[in-house]
């Protein structure tokens, strides 16, 4: 009897753009996608590890695991945060491709997707995914077009929602071709329509009964995901979630046995270090983010059957200035600071040099589409002569004088950020007034665009096309909120970066985002990742088959995990 996992049968696999159309028949028009495939990943991104199988899958417990925060709402469409983290057990996505190993497609709602040319998308629709049983009045029935449409009906009408920039300046129409099949078009060709319809992040469908019926889908919901219904009670803005097994999913593993395995999965709030860990070593929760390799050793020492997961994080702290006001409107400002930092010493003084890597422009974990370290170490050398001869040259005087303004946060690693940014930077000619702000006030600021500088925490970024928008004059989100970029100076950044947007070959993707990297550099960029590290988690022994390798794609795969403790 095989137990081996959907997800493994192609962990092996490396699949090109070329092979593909071979091996589906398909012209050099388009493409189709019928199966999941993967593994690869450039220079520094994870590939897929072995996963612990050791025992024959059971079913039944209660997988835990903690988080640090409140959730704020739990709409797939708008929320943030940590909700991201439990979408993918209750909803369904069409289609979700790795963000570090792009040849990795994992086929939920959608059974196949067709691309006839390079902005027509046909989803087919997978029969029998089926809604959970629930008390909120919405019938046990598939998923099926309609709720698809109504999925992107509402991303294209909420201004709050996670993709709405993509539905409303990328997305051309949705439109149901046959009762199975539904056709998205997109304005153009664009490179990461895969990646934004398909995420954990604001790709998850919820049923069309939430906008038709108008049920409140901010502090409850249903779904035909593994574990389609929330526990009655156990949701808490400022707490934590249980989230039920869904009799009703649709997948099964190779063996023929229905899934998931597990009856239930929760998520407790621990905000504090200390406290996690305890509860780990004590088996409260079965799965802990470690600090750094010294911590997990120390945790190994007490947990030596422990399986360690790494992967790398896809976040990161930046510099950010305005390049629309002085100074950093000259781009020998800009180059001031960005032969200011030590990367480097970043990395080895807050992870270990083992620990993590510096940044350039796209961060290091996204592999492939960010430039490789012996390049970096030439366009963003740390220089802090060459810093004051630029200041020397564009101001006359010896130093600089900059107001930066920085959230006070106990998010992990930003208070070790602080204090070696402003050394460095003191160092480098610049006179730093800083501005503390709590965090409310300083996002209220940043959203704005009410700065000079910023010393900035920024959420996960999946794909390369955020790190760039930051330089392009509609920012980050396409509408100048957060940040305006150097594109607005210069009209050949901004077409680079629009046109880097526009090629659906891999390859060709790649280059353009690596060439407008390049160009970005030549006129100083203006918004500065530090350092991206490697996410260390450690399980407990009897939780068997954790996803592993694929981002956050892998949430999708716990439907295969199951306990192995007598549960």
């Amino acid at each position: 009897m095989s137990t081996k996992s959907y997800w493994q049968r192609f962990e092996r696999q490396r699949i090109s753009r070329r092979r593909l159309l071979a091996a589906t028949g398909v012209g050099a028009a388009g493409f189709a996608v019928a199966a999941a495939c993967g593994d690869g990943g450039g220079e520094g991104g994870a590939t897929v590890q072995p996963t612990d199988r050791s025992s024959a899958p059971k079913y039944g417990g209660r997988y835990i695991y903690s988080i640090e925060g409140d959730w704020g709402t739990i709409d797939p469409v708008t929320s943030v945060g940590l909700g991201p983290g439990i979408f993918p057990r209750i909803y369904n996505t069409l289609l979700d491709r790795s963000r570090i190993q792009p040849d990795f497609f994992y086929l939920d709602l959608a059974e196949e997707l067709e691309q006839p040319d390079e902005e027509t998308y046909l989803y087919k629709i997978r029969q029998g995914v089926k809604i959970a049983p629930n008390t909120l009045g919405i019938e046990e029935r598939d998923m099926d077009v309609a709720d698809v449409v109504s999925w992107f009906d509402r991303i294209a009408q909420d201004d709050r929602a996670l993709q709405s920039t993509f539905a409303k300046q990328r997305l051309d129409s949705v439109t149901v071709t046959d009762p199975r099949t539904v056709q998205m078009k997109t304005v153009g060709p664009y490179a990461y329509t895969l990646f934004r319809t398909g995420a954990p992040l604001g790709g998850t469908i919820p049923p069309r009964e939430f906008s038709e019926q108008e049920i409140d889908i901010e502090a409850q919901g249903v779904g035909a995901g593994p574990f389609g219904t929330i526990k009655a009670g156990s949701f808490s803005e400022s707490g934590g979630i249980v989230v039920q097994r869904n009799p009703n999913y649709y997948r099964t593993a190779e063996n023929g046995e229905q899934l998931p395995y597990l009856d239930e999965i929760e998520a407790v709030r621990i905000s504090d270090r200390q406290p996690r860990r305890v509860s780990f070593l004590d088996g409260q929760i079965h799965s802990y983010g470690a600090a750094d390799r010294e911590e997990v050793d120390g945790l190994l020492d007490e947990v030596p059957d422990a399986l360690v997961t790494e992967t790398p994080a896809n976040t990161f702290i930046a510099f950010n200035m305005h390049p629309e006001k002085a100074p950093w409107n000259d781009e020998k400002i800009r180059k001031a600071a960005l032969h200011a930092l030590n990367r480097q010493e970043f990395v080895d003084l807050i992870v270990g040099p083992d620990g993590g890597r510096p940044n350039g422009l796209v961060q290091w974990p996204l592999g492939d589409f960010a430039l490789p370290p012996e390049e970096l170490e030439v366009l963003q050398s740390y220089d802090p002569a060459e810093s004051r001869r630029l200041i020397k040259e564009a101001t006359g005087e010896d130093s600089i004088d900059i107001k930066v303004i920085y959230p006070v946060s106990d998010i992990e690693f930003h208070d070790k950020h602080l204090p070696i940014f402003l050394k460095q930077m003191g160092e480098a000619g610049f006179n730093i007034q800083e501005d503390a702000r709590d965090f409310g006030n300083w996002l209220v600021s940043y959203q704005n665009l009410d700065y000079d500088a910023s010393l900035a925490l920024n959420q996960i970024y999946e794909i390369a096309e955020i790190p760039l928008d930051w330089h392009s004059v509609n920012g980050p989100q396409g509408d100048r909120n957060f940040g305006t970029g150097i594109g607005g100076l210069y009209p050949e950044i901004e077409a680079a970066i629009a046109a880097s947007k526009t090629t659906t070959d891999p390859e060709e993707h790649i280059a353009a985002v690596l060439e407008t990297q390049r160009m970005i550099y030549e006129r100083g960029p203006s918004f500065l990742p530090i350092m991206s590290w490697t996410s260390l988690a450690l399980y407990h022994s009897f939780v068997k088959n954790v996803p592993q390798g694929l981002a956050s794609t892998g949430l999708f795969l716990w439907n295969e995990a199951w306990l192995d403790q007598g549960a």
